[in-house]
């Protein structure tokens, strides 16, 4: 199944559209939005073997554990990034004008560092799913040679993602919880079809086909 048809069957299948949306009314909310990320983990391992539609809700402790996995593998790829942010701060703080010059140096680093760092994750969260292994998402010798191999496709799809994704979380300025909800929603399935396809293109990839190797062995 292409990403059109993947979208076209998500949107026009009841069952599929009370799943997604009730995963993305929670996106937003500390702890329980766990479940949501939970959810785009099962989703990402359905479309790497191959499965059509989208995973029940079933196991949900299971789900909550592999929601905490992904938040994991993102605080520690992001480590790097809020480091220099927070240390950026602190220089600026002094108000010395040597400190606060190189808080700015550190702070357009801190955004470099974000870029680069968050610009890894989709193919880091493949690695995760597929090892059912949170190490599998810190080979990042290998994360990035798979990256390099579909290194067009992969930045059509990031780049339209951030796009789409950074569209639906403006619409949290819409008043009262109407905003808020279809914001939350509507980001949810902006993840949720991008999981689907850094699946499928990470699935012909060599460190796909590496890991599969082991498991038949």
């Amino acid at each position: 199944m292409d990403i059109i048809s993947f979208v076209v069957f998500t949107l026009k299948e009841v069952r599929y559209v009370k799943r997604w949306v009730a995963a993305g009314i929670i996106l937003f909310i500390p702890g329980i939005n766990f479940f949501s990320l939970g959810y785009l983990s099962r989703s990402a391992g359905l479309a790497m073997i191959g499965g059509i539609g989208l995973p029940t809700w079933e196991r949900k402790n299971e789900l909550w554990r592999e929601g905490a996995k992904l938040v994991y593998v993102a605080i520690l790829y992001e480590a790097l990034p809020c480091f220099l942010f927070s240390f950026s701060f602190l220089l600026s703080s002094f108000g010395n004008v040597i400190t606060v010059f190189i808080g700015a140096v550190m702070k357009v680093l801190a955004v470099l560092a974000f870029i680069f760092c968050s610009f890894f994750i989709p193919f880091a969260f493949c690695a995760a799913v597929q090892n059912t292994d949170v190490r599998g998402a810190f080979e990042f010798e290998r994360i990035a040679g798979a990256v390099k191999e579909v290194l067009p496709a992969y930045l059509a799809g990031y780049a339209l993602a951030v796009f789409c994704i950074y569209a639906a979380f403006t619409l949290h300025v819409i008043p009262y919880l109407i905003g808020f909800a279809l914001s939350s929603i509507l980001t949810y399935y902006v993840l949720l079809v991008s999981t689907y396809y850094f699946s499928q293109i990470f699935r012909g990839t060599s460190l796909s086909a590496r890991t599969l190797h082991q498991e038949g062995g």
